[in-house]
């Protein structure tokens, strides 16, 4: 009967385990418990000098930002060669011409099926160009107004 309680044995699993919790204990370094007991208000622990890290030479910082600029601008280069190839098979070029032309058809066939809307699509225009003018004005007299900005108080 006794037999039957035992549990059965899980030897890997336990194994894993053992290893999980090994690896998952961690000890913190004494400066960074040292750096965040000076954190705490009212705690009368100095903080430990910590050396700052070595910074890379100039030479070597220039370096890794030239071979950086080439390796992104080559990564360009043959993504647009592969993209434009792969269009030119799909027809995209042709595709984005008949977009690029649709707004042009669209009132074509508005001014053919409603010849009044010439007049419509005018007044639109210009009331198009009139709120630029507007915009335009608002932009450059807010830039060029001389009073002095409200301070805003955050709490």
């Amino acid at each position: 009967m006794n037999d039957l309680m035992k549990t059965p044995s899980r030897d890997p699993d336990d194994r894993l385990d053992a290893v999980l919790r090994q690896e998952l204990h961690w000890e913190t370094p004494p400066e960074v418990s040292a750096r965040l007991l000076a954190l705490v208000p009212g705690n009368q622990v100095p903080a430990p000098a910590v050396p700052a890290p070595p910074r890379p030479q100039s030479w070597y910082s220039m370096l890794v930002l030239v071979l950086t600029a080439a390796a992104v601008g080559l990564s360009l280069g043959v993504a647009w060669q592969f993209y434009g190839t792969v269009g030119a098979e799909l027809g995209l070029i042709a595709m984005f011409d008949q977009l690029r032309y649709a707004p042009l058809i669209g009132l074509q066939r508005l001014y053919d099926a409603l010849p009044a809307s010439r007049q419509v699509v005018a007044i639109l225009l210009v009331i198009r160009d009139q709120i630029h003018w507007l915009l335009l004005a608002i932009m450059l007299w807010l830039a060029f107004d001389q009073q002095p900005q409200r301070q805003t108080v955050r709490n």
